[in-house]
């Protein structure tokens, strides 16, 4: 999955994460409507990190608060938009993906998905 030499730090190996998006259903009337459940996308594995002080004051300029991010070499082999969940296969635990997905140099090698841990939000 990862090519070529990637220096790590302990602690910062690849994790598993199953992707959820969010389940729109549509109403007799046609309209569309988020349900309180979410459709699993698949498995990837990725590298979690805490989000810099910097990327974290930029971010919630913008009105999303941000305190992961996780990075993945190549990009994801379905969508990943704003809204999906990512949660951890061995701990559980849940981030939420807050803006688009950012691909520096737009070259699709590294994608980086700036989530919001959330702890308070219930399973």
């Amino acid at each position: 999955m990862f090519s070529g030499n990637v220096m790590m730090l302990p602690g910062q190996e690849l994790r598993g994460f199953t992707v959820y998006a969010p389940e729109t259903r549509g109403t007799d009337n046609g309209r569309e409507g988020l349900v309180n459940q979410y459709v699993p996308l698949g498995n990837i594995k990725a590298i979690l990190a805490q989000a810099r002080p910097e990327e974290t004051q930029r971010w919630r300029q913008l009105n999303h608060p941000v305190s992961h991010k996780i990075i993945m070499q190549h990009r994801p082999p379905f969508t990943v938009l704003p809204g999906c969940m990512f949660e951890r296969t061995d701990t559980g635990q849940r981030y939420y993906v807050a803006p688009i997905p950012y691909d520096p140099g737009d070259i699709s090698h590294w994608n980086i998905f700036y989530c919001n841990d959330r702890r308070d939000v219930s399973n």
